[in-house]
């Protein structure tokens, strides 16, 4: 197995450079594009997780608005043994999950 070229490092104008091959100039370009495919990535998902989150709080908002004396007929038309609380649970498991990035291989 070939031994992988070190970059240089050269002194110009009294700063400390680093002279790439073109192959180690490719791979650190690759890595930043994949960086910034992975940050586009996270603040994606920061936007859906604000999101879901002002959906819940809406649904909270909207279903804790209806009167007292609707409650029932709401309800009903849920379906049987469902109510307001099972109503918020599913969308609450419907919402994506807060997930961290750095879990993911």
């Amino acid at each position: 197995m070939p031994k992988a070229d070190k970059p240089r490092t050269m002194t110009m104008d009294g700063a400390e450079i680093v002279v790439l091959t073109p192959q180690q100039h490719a791979g650190l370009e690759s890595a930043r594009r994949q960086l910034g495919g992975q940050r586009a990535q996270v603040s994606r998902m920061k936007l859906d997780l604000h999101r879901s989150r002002e959906l819940l709080s809406e649904a909270e908002r909207v279903l804790s608005s209806i009167p007292a004396d609707q409650v029932e007929r709401v309800e009903k038309q849920l379906g049987p043994g469902r109510g307001l609380p099972e109503l918020l649970a599913d969308i609450r498991e419907a919402l994506p999950r807060a997930t961290d990035p750095s879990a993911r291989s």
